[in-house]
């Protein structure tokens, strides 16, 4: 356990020493301000554009923090050397994916929660304050993350950041688009579009199963029956996922 925390915490402190974080992190926080202007520029319900504009924000740009970290997440250490220096000691390939996929989470989280406090501060001062729904809707997006991670933690393990970066985001792409991907192919007369598609819907994930943006938007209250499935679906694919990870990882040859 101290070294899967060790790895982890290393993993965090050189997160948070990326100035392209703290760029992407900034940027996120004027989208957030931004979005506070528009109030009273849009016609209609002002208050549910502001909101969907700012969740908007977070979500894209946290996602966009997961791919840039994520895929380059076992090639920084194999580019530096610094990989040998690692698994000399009594620590398995499994424990280090996992102990760097960890410092990710915690990363991801850690930023999560500063946009939440910044949206807190923001949205609460010009409307009322954000309702159960938005926090539990963040806690979906960290969850929707850790996902989209092992994804790019798996793509890492034996590609380029580039490739990998192409697969993520083809996966994050795809993922928001499954029901979408699940109705055109039923609705296409050749037989292999049919099957492509499902293959496609029940393989690759499917992230709008883990949104509560459209209900935080609203403020509608929390539908925790599809809460706890979400998690439940959530978190064993991710478990799948990163298994994955580490048997491909046990099984490079890393000289």
């Amino acid at each position: 356990m101290r070294r899967l925390w060790a790895l982890a915490s290393n993993t965090f402190r050189e997160a948070v020493r990326d100035r392209v974080l703290y760029s992407i992190l900034l940027f996120t926080v004027g989208i957030i301000a931004v979005s506070l202007v528009l109030q009273d520029i849009t016609v209609g319900d002002q208050d549910k554009v502001v909101r969907s504009v700012a969740q908007g924000g977070i979500d894209a740009m946290v996602s966009i923090i997961a791919m840039f970290l994520g895929v380059s997440l076992v090639w920084k250490e194999v580019e530096r050397k610094t990989i040998y220096t690692i698994l000399s000691k009594p620590v398995p390939r499994w424990m280090f994916i996992l102990g760097k996929y960890l410092g990710m989470v915690v990363t991801l989280a850690v930023e999560i929660s500063i946009l939440m406090l910044v949206y807190t501060v923001l949205i609460g001062s010009q409307q009322a304050m954000p309702g159960t729904v938005v926090y539990m809707s963040a806690v979906m997006l960290l969850l929707e993350l850790m996902l989209l991670t092992a994804w790019a933690t798996l793509f890492s393990t034996y590609s380029s950041p580039m490739t990998a970066g192409a697969f993520t985001l083809a996966v994050f792409i795809i993922g928001h688009l499954a029901d979408d991907i699940w109705r055109f192919g039923q609705q296409a007369e050749s037989a292999f579009l049919r099957q492509s598609s499902e293959v496609i819907y029940w393989v690759l994930p499917n992230f709008e199963v883990l949104s509560l943006r459209d209900q935080a938007v609203h403020d509608l209250p929390v539908p925790w029956n599809q809460v706890w499935g979400a998690v439940g679906y959530g978190l064993l694919y991710t478990a799948g996922v990163l298994c994955l990870a580490m048997l491909v990882f046990s099984r490079r040859d890393l000289r």
